[in-house]
């Protein structure tokens, strides 16, 4: 009974409508020729990415010294590393905003 009552083959996204006349404004304010946004087009903020990585590095830096366990070097390891890779983000976004500038 309760098979019955599950949707078999439904759509999970609404169907690509035409760029067709339509009457009127659209509702979302946009015209029917602009695309939206395409996450991940612009490179992240490298003061936000810069104040991450201290963080990070600072929590490792706080793990090893503050962590009475024998095995404090791993999560400080850890934390250290995050914050590393966190300002190579940081260096290759400035790199590109260079490339781009000229």
């Amino acid at each position: 009974m309760a098979n019955a009552r599950k949707k078999k083959g439904g759509r999970t996204t609404p169907r690509r409508t035409t760029a067709g006349p339509t009457k009127g404004k659209p509702k979302s304010g946009r015209t029917t020729t602009d695309r939206p946004v395409q996450p991940g087009k612009r490179p992240s903020n490298p003061a936000f990415l810069l104040i991450l990585a201290l963080v990070w590095i600072a929590c490792g830096v706080y793990a090893i010294v503050a962590l009475d366990a024998s095995w404090k070097l791993i999560p400080g390891i850890f934390f250290i590393g995050v914050g590393i890779l966190f300002l190579r983000g940081v260096a290759v976004t400035l790199i590109r905003r260079g490339e781009r500038q000229q």
